[in-house]
């Protein structure tokens, strides 16, 4: 498709094109005048990358008969769907002025009663559409638009399921957006009405709150959340509407309303005073609560019930997808383990006679090697990299590179620095340390020449880590030409005495890696001893309460949130100097849901200092999670005029693109990032995910190349396995037992790449290894599914193994317990019509052959099985679901 600005102005078919009205990962969206008719209506294209084949536009159009039949006040009218001249679908809809629910969320909350009104009207629409048994998929507040007569209207009605079902989840059978998703949705499973009622109850709290209930930092949290956390914000609605958003957020599909119809009815009978803020009449609130305090104490228990525990981390994409989900799965784990990757994942190529350098500070060596001061060394890598960038706030000539970027790039030498995180400079440290003897050296290095600019050697024999560390930060500032002020210096935290000062590194070097048991417990009571030592210490109270937030995400518990509230609101009552308590505060107000005090704080840390990435970039995903698409993007877009040439900017726009489904734009900024760091191995992994998750095979193979330059330059597992998938859905089958191979030698335990890999030798018929892979697939197998019993799949794929060997009794056992926990999986069904193939029952086989497709399989799945060979040619076998 065009452009969609070269639309305007256009006559398309009998409609002249006025304008833009916006775009989305359903598609774009214009406005319009139908010649014909003379009247004003929506033109929405699908995405450009979405290419629909015969059957996914069938039932594009069935979605949009079904849609256009649903004559309803509060739902979207759509008038047709038609074609342009060069095979282009587009919808014609009706055209409404007004804003989206998201918008109007976006400008401060509504009063109590328009807040009813609304979700009043949204359920009338849903329950209309539930009582023809059509189900929306994904309602959210940028899908309902409020006309200006107060008229609700929901959109895209079946869309969600057709497109997203032909791009980026088409072998996961899922559809939605994940803040909005049921846990039926996020785990693959058939949805009813309910999946409405549970995107409508998260709506509600919105409405009221102005906060996500299940709000994380990032989506891997997120789909933990929803499947296994209590709702957030409810307590702090009206009483009478608790059990509703109780109920309506039930983990279990069948403990909620059925249809958005019941849901309506205890809507109904509410009636709020229209003033701003006002609370029910005492009596009509004490009446109320008498009737709900039972149901309510019943629903909170329904809603915080786990769904699975464990189930979003051990839930497994279909094999199809799965390689292709791997790589952004590695890219959401350093998110994880270090919270500040999302925010700068390297600097941008410049020189060093640049006005503005680009900085790394990579590990302090701990000469002596003494295991005592391993955890002081490494914080020290930390404390140094923060003090520069805090001495530069406002001074523009410099960017440091986070400590926690160098770390999860591996980066340890001046060459990989410049090569991998684009930097300009380097420093380069030692310490070490002879009782209170500390020698400090730091060294200057321009990273592109490897030309040493200046050495600082400094020595104090009275232990003083911090004072030496401060005279380190004006030496190298001298060397960079950055004049510092002692002034400066102190801002950056306060002056520590030296023994709260040391207990402060150390408890820097635990927090790296806070995942690994005892080390967060390590850093909270060094932090705890620092602060008591040194009460005017506010850096150590800000770094406690960052441990306490870590703890929490952890080991959620509403201690450690109280404990770190009280921590960092301290160290900003020491010192308001400091972004970081600012910034920690909005991440915890943001993993709470309370997206309104997480953007409040993440503006008084750009106060602080109007660079600090962290606090743009945390605003950013507060926007995105509230459905603010537009302020999300332009706060992507401020992080990036920031600092034009740091090409972090560009990748987390690209992510945010890659989010939203505008998969061009995606593969626009992860290109614009390899231009300013062309030998990132990552960046080459990140575009080539974008064209692995794209429908088109002809798309899917620009990812080759990506993924062979990655590997060219930073060898992964991942990368090997996706690139295996890839050539092996390309019929490449020496090519991709090559890659799964090399896969195996980084990373020999996981099953999926085993089984790839037995695949790979059955088409190539090499009977000398078809054996020894079947034999360590299955042994892996077994193994994962006594730990992972609620995989459908891969209970499936074993039943295929055992199958193979003829173990008839294990086999069935095997897929019955998959078809018991996914009975519509398309994947589930293909193996088990690959299952009793190989088991001689050729007429189950065709039964379950012909279910995968009519539940969403590709037939290109069945064509790539070799057991299934012989069926596919049996004319009993019918291809076509429809018939």
């Amino acid at each position: 498709m065009s452009e969609p600005a070269s639309f305007i102005g256009e006559t398309i078919g009998h409609y002249r094109v006025l304008g833009k009205l916006g775009a989305g990962g359903m598609g774009v969206v214009y406005k319009a005048l139908d010649l014909t008719l003379q009247r004003t209506v929506g033109l929405k294209f699908l995405p450009t990358d979405v290419a629909l084949n015969e059957r996914e536009k069938e039932s594009l159009l069935q979605e949009a008969r079904a849609a256009s039949a649903l004559d309803h006040p509060n739902i979207g009218a759509i008038y047709g769907i038609e074609e342009t001249s060069d095979h282009q679908l587009f919808i014609v809809m009706a055209y409404y002025e007004g804003e989206t629910v998201a918008q109007l969320i976006g400008r401060g909350l509504p009063t109590p009663s328009q807040s009813v009104d609304l979700v009043l009207q949204i359920s009338r629409g849903l329950a209309a559409a539930h009582a023809r048994n059509i189900v929306h998929r994904d309602i959210k507040p940028s899908n309902i638009i409020i006309t200006k007569d107060g008229v609700a209207k929901i959109v895209d009605f079946g869309l969600a399921r057709v497109v997203t079902s032909s791009a980026l989840t088409q072998s996961m059978h899922i559809s939605g957006t994940l803040p909005y998703m049921a846990p039926e949705q996020i785990l693959g499973e058939s949805l009813s009405p309910a999946c409405d009622v549970w995107a409508l109850g998260v709506i509600l709290i919105q409405l009221f709150t102005g906060s996500h209930p299940f709000f994380r930092d990032n989506a891997a949290a997120m789909t933990f959340a929803i499947l296994n956390q209590s709702p957030a914000g409810i307590e702090s609605m009206p009483p009478e509407l608790c059990a509703i958003a109780y109920r309506a957020l039930a983990k279990q599909a069948e403990n909620r309303y059925p249809t958005a119809k019941e849901l309506q009815g205890d809507l109904e009978p509410l009636r709020f005073p229209a003033t701003t803020g006002a609370a029910i009449g005492p009596n009509e609130a004490t009446r109320t609560n008498m009737l709900t305090a039972r149901e309510l104490k019943h629903y909170a228990e329904l809603a915080s019930t786990p769904r699975w525990a464990g189930a979003a981390v051990e839930r497994k994409a279909p094999r199809r997808s799965l390689y292709v989900l791997l790589v952004l799965l590695l890219i959401t784990l350093a998110a994880l383990l270090v919270p500040q990757v999302r925010t700068r994942l390297g600097a941008a190529l410049t020189s060093s006679s640049s006005a503005e350098n680009h900085i790394a500070v990579l590990p302090f060596d701990n000469i002596g090697g003494d295991p005592a001061n391993d955890a002081l060394a490494a914080g020290l890598m930390d404390a140094l990299s923060g003090e520069l960038s805090n001495i530069n706030a406002g001074k523009q000539t410099l960017w440091v590179v986070p400590a926690s970027v160098v770390r999860s790039h591996k980066v340890t030498d001046p060459a990989a620095a410049a090569k991998e995180l684009g930097v300009n400079l380097v420093v380069k440290g030692s310490i070490q340390r002879t009782g209170q003897d500390v020698r400090l050296t730091v060294d200057l290095i321009d990273a592109n020449n490897l030309r040493q600019i200046g050495s600082v050697p400094l020595e104090d024999r009275t232990g003083d880590i911090g004072t030496l560390q401060n005279e380190a930060v004006a030496r190298l500032a001298s060397l960079m030409k950055i004049k510092v002020s002692a002034e400066e210096l102190r801002a950056t935290g306060g002056r520590a005495s030296p023994a709260a000062y040391e207990l402060y590194l150390q408890a820097l070097g635990y927090m790296q890696r806070y995942d690994k048991q005892g080390n967060i417990d390590q850093a909270i009571s060094a932090l705890n001893d620092a602060v008591k030592i040194d009460p005017q210490f506010a850096l150590g109270f800000a770094s406690l309460g960052e441990a306490y937030r870590l703890k929490n995400q952890v080991d959620p518990q509403h201690e450690w949130v109280e404990q770190s509230l009280a921590n960092l609101n301290h160290a900003v009552e020491v010192d308001d100097r400091l972004a970081s308590p600012f910034v920690s505060l909005g991440r915890l107000h943001t993993s709470l849901g309370k997206h309104d005090l997480a953007l409040q704080e993440f503006q008084k840390a750009l106060a602080v200092n109007p660079r600090d990435a962290d606090a743009i970039m945390g605003m950013a995903s507060a926007y995105e999670h509230m459905g603010r698409l537009q302020d999300a993007e332009a706060n992507f877009k401020k992080a990036i005029a920031l600092r034009p040439d740091y090409w972090d900017g560009y990748n987390s726009l690209g992510f945010f693109y890659f989010r939203q489904q505008r998969y061009p734009e995606a593969i626009a900024q992860f290109r614009r990032v390899l231009e300013l760091t062309p030998d990132n191995a990552t960046a080459y992994s990140n575009l080539a995910a974008v064209y692995l998750s794209l429908s088109d095979p002809k798309a899917q193979a620009q990812g080759e190349e990506p993924l062979k330059r990655s590997i060219e330059l930073s060898p992964t597992y991942a990368a090997y396995a996706n690139l295996g998938r890839l050539y092996f859905t390309q019929k490449r089958y020496a090519e991709s037992a090559q890659m799964s191979r090399q896969a195996l030698e980084l990373n020999g335990n996981d099953y999926n790449v085993w089984n790839n890999l037995f695949l790979d030798y059955q088409w190539l018929h090499d009977d000398a290894n078809i054996r020894t892979t079947r034999t360590k697939t299955l042994a892996l197998l077994e193994d994962y599914v006594k730990l992972h019993p609620q995989d459908a799949e891969a209970h499936s794929t074993l039943s295929n193994l055992y199958a193979e060997e003829k173990e008839k009794d294990k086999a069935e056992r095997q897929i019955e317990t998959a078809l018991a926990l996914q009975p519509t999986d398309g994947s589930v069904l293909a193996d088990a019509a690959e299952s009793y193939e190989d088991l001689g029952d050729r007429k189950r086989a065709i039964e379950f052959a012909e279910k995968s497709l009519q539940n969403g399989d590709a037939l290109d799945d069945l064509q790539s099985r070799p057991a299934l060979q012989a069926l596919l040619s049996d004319p009993h076998f019918h291809s076509d679901p429809k018939r």
